[in-house]
């Protein structure tokens, strides 16, 4: 499997924590980690840990923002690519989303399903990066242009798509037990393949 540094350039002391505990979380399979296990991992002083981040907090809410950046990178470069096929880079961009959450339960868990105190509406804030929302957005106006169908509604249908996903992995990973035989998780492609072929092919009502 490719590890963090790998995929993104990695620079600077903060980056290399984050990474870091990316990788402590994809290890251990479990949210709870300490500063200083983060610091060992990292190869660098439990102190400058603490001292770029007071607090497990502090840490948690770089890693959001770095994995955030992160991702709303890699879907612009997917959906704003010009040569292709769109419905399939969109189920492709589906099925990878499906496929980090099945690997990376604990760090997909910390991302997108514990967003602290503010509701409903900071819980969708949460699952749904505005910059990543763009880029699905326009990943869906050009599958439906593809098509042929309007795309006057692809932000809505690409909010649909988004949350959509975000559903069917919680509901896999708290489903996938100890065999992890995949069932569920074919199940959340399934269900993810019928809503892109609805989402690209629907009628413009």
């Amino acid at each position: 499997m490719a590890q963090p540094s790998e995929l993104f350039a990695a620079s600077g002391f903060r980056v290399r924590v984050v990474d870091a505990l990316i990788l402590l979380l994809r290890e251990r399979g479990t949210a709870r980690f300490t500063l200083g296990e983060v610091a060992e991992a990292a190869g660098v002083p439990e102190g400058r840990v603490r001292a770029a981040f007071p607090d497990r907090d502090a840490l948690v809410s770089e890693l959001r923002r770095v994995c955030y950046d992160r991702l709303a990178a890699r879907l612009t470069a997917r959906y704003f690519d010009p040569d292709g096929h769109p419905p399939t880079r969109l189920r492709e961009g589906g099925r990878a989303h499906l496929e980090f959450a099945r690997t990376n339960p604990a760090l997909y868990r910390l991302l997108y399903c514990d967003p602290g105190d503010g509701g409903i509406a900071h819980i969708i804030d949460v699952i749904v990066p505005p910059d990543s929302l763009e880029a699905l957005t326009e990943g869906v106006r050009r599958c439906r242009a593809y098509r042929g169908r309007s795309t006057g509604k692809a932000r809505e249908l690409a909010f649909l798509l988004w949350t959509t996903i975000h559903g069917v992995a919680v509901l896999a990973l708290d489903a996938d037990g100890p065999n992890r035989s995949g069932g569920k998780w074919d199940q959340a492609a399934q269900t993810l393949d019928l809503l892109i072929d609805l989402i690209c092919a629907s009628g413009d009502d």
